[in-house]
């Protein structure tokens, strides 16, 4: 019997899991786990899924929130993974168009910079090439008349000109979930706030389960069987390791990433821009909403994984490169409006910078079976999963069908891809309309969750008369739809993870340009 995937719901799938013996328990609900849900889910594998957290709550609600092709990775001769991650890029874009948008990025060259003019030149071509760039998509140079009008705020001293490219924008936490929902689809059982305790193991000390500590009901204790166990859990697959006692040659090297949030009547970027760093490092800043984003850092870390905060030399950081590249803003400390810090998994590289250390992924067996899965990257989860799965097959030992993934869209992508949405779009929202929403509700409802704006229409006309909190008309409903199919538990599930109502304030006050 299918259980919602709903908070309302949420001991009932906790008693389904202590059940069921399933081919794949993976523990960690971030971007990698769910992607690897979804592809053993979608392959017909029965699959348990468990977070300590809220869903995404690591290092997939923390990134840059971008879907990028890897650029930076050249500079380090990183062919492949520029090659991989370029062609994800799209593939991600494809199959969930409502939740990643193109966006044209600048990347300002200045007298004696890390980009050159024909390096960069150069270097963007081969970008093109290796991460197959749509035509339409394909990097253009630009002279410092066109680099200035595109974004006026830049320092213009030494500057040389500009090469402007297509990254995509994307909301990592709701891509993380939607990959989650459409796992859940396809029968896969998954529960946040449910602590693995221990692993469990046959005579010959095989891992065949885990015991789940359930964090919201008294810190109760289950158990989940299962044929194969793979560790998902980003910063945390060391830990788990070590609970196997398998933690041995390669490990994990934390880094640590900081973005600063500044409102747009202090910092009114109008172009997002890829640039340099006192110290050789490069930053985004994006314009988003009526703010302006920037990150982020990159620093070793191994403090609390929970909850990395922004320190006083992050922020400063932070503030003295927007200032450099953007000296007529003059931010200062009071301007920062809000923050996200977030903790990289890297495979330890000795001798190596932070930003040195490549953000490629790798597979590891331990002696009990445990799979770990460790490094990667947001843009890479998809290939990164169908790796994983294909690997647990082989162990299984059972025939199962190839990877389905590459053209399947996730939860709220079902719109004929990226052609097909806006044709979805345009319809949705007069369908909203005709229900009663102004356009502005129905734009931050489509935006948000995409193809499953039905259901969310569907419960405006149940909760009609309904709406006990005095909420506006359309966070109302995207709470109500939030709880009953995306298991919100908390308050901050919803107000970080689902709508990142509290790090980009207000949008749906906006224009609908949350993308």
């Amino acid at each position: 019997m299918r259980v919602e995937f709903s908070s309302l719901k949420r001991l009932d799938i906790v008693h389904n899991m202590k059940e069921k013996v399933y081919d794949i328990l993976i523990i960690g609900g971030g971007i990698t786990g769910a992607g690897i849900a979804l592809d053993a889910a979608s392959r017909g594998l029965s699959v348990a899924l468990v977070e300590m957290q809220d869903f995404a709550a690591g290092t997939s609600s923390r990134s840059t929130k971008l879907v990028h092709g890897g650029l930076r990775y050249l500079k380090n001769f990183e062919v492949g993974l520029v090659a991989e991650v370029g062609k994800e890029r799209a593939i991600v874009y494809e199959n969930g168009p409502h939740v990643t948008t193109p966006e044209w990025m600048l990347l300002p060259i200045y007298k004696g910079g890390t980009f050159g003019k024909f390096t960069t030149s150069v270097g963007l071509r081969v970008y093109d090439f290796l991460a197959g760039v749509k035509k339409e998509e394909r990097r253009t140079m630009l002279t410092v008349a066109e680099t200035i009008n595109k974004e006026p705020l830049l320092n213009q001293e030494g500057l040389l000109g500009g090469g402007y490219y297509v990254e995509y924008k994307t909301d990592d936490a709701r891509l993380t979930i939607e990959v989650l929902k459409e796992a859940v689809d396809f029968g896969a059982d998954a529960i946040s706030y449910a602590k693995v305790s221990k692993l469990l193991y046959d005579e010959n000390r095989t891992v065949i389960g885990a015991e789940v500590t359930d964090m919201l009901h008294n810190n109760l204790s289950f158990n989940i069987k299962a044929k194969k166990t793979i560790n998902a859990t980003g910063p945390w697959v060391d830990k788990i390791r070590e609970m196997d006692r398998s933690r041995k040659g390669k490990v994990l090297r934390l880094t640590k990433g900081v973005h600063v949030v500044i409102d747009q009547s202090h910092f009114p970027l109008k172009q997002a821009v890829y640039f340099d760093t006192p110290d050789g490092r490069m930053v985004f800043a994006i314009p988003r909403d009526n703010k302006t984003y920037v990150g982020t850092t990159d620093t070793f870390y191994d403090q609390d994984l929970s909850n990395p905060v922004m320190t006083e030399k992050d922020r400063d950081y932070l503030i003295e490169a927007i200032n450099g590249m953007f000296p007529d803003t003059n931010i200062t400390i009071h301007h920062i409006e809000s923050s996200w810090a977030g903790v990289r998994p890297l495979i330890y590289e000795e001798g190596k910078d932070p930003s040195e250390i490549s953000r490629k992924d790798e597979i590891w067996h331990a002696d009990s079976g445990l799979m770990t899965v460790a490094g990667g990257k947001l843009t890479g989860y998809r290939k990164m999963a169908e790796t994983v799965v294909n690997e647990a097959i082989r162990d299984l030992d059972r025939p199962t069908s190839a990877s389905k993934t590459k053209k399947l869209p996730i939860s709220g992508g079902h719109v004929g891809g990226s052609k097909g949405y806006k044709v979805f779009f345009r319809e949705s929202i007069e369908l909203a309309e005709k229900e009663g929403l102004t356009k502005e509700q129905a734009r931050y409802l489509v935006l948000l969750f995409g193809s499953n704006i039905k259901t969310v229409l569907h419960l405006s006309k149940e909760l009609k008369d309904h709406n006990d909190f005095h909420l506006p008309k359309e966070l109302f409903l995207a709470l109500q739809y939030t709880i009953r199919y995306e298991m919100v538990v908390k308050p901050e599930d919803f107000f970080i993870r689902r709508t990142g109502f509290f790090i980009l304030i207000l949008p749906w006050l906006k224009n609908g340009k949350n993308k």
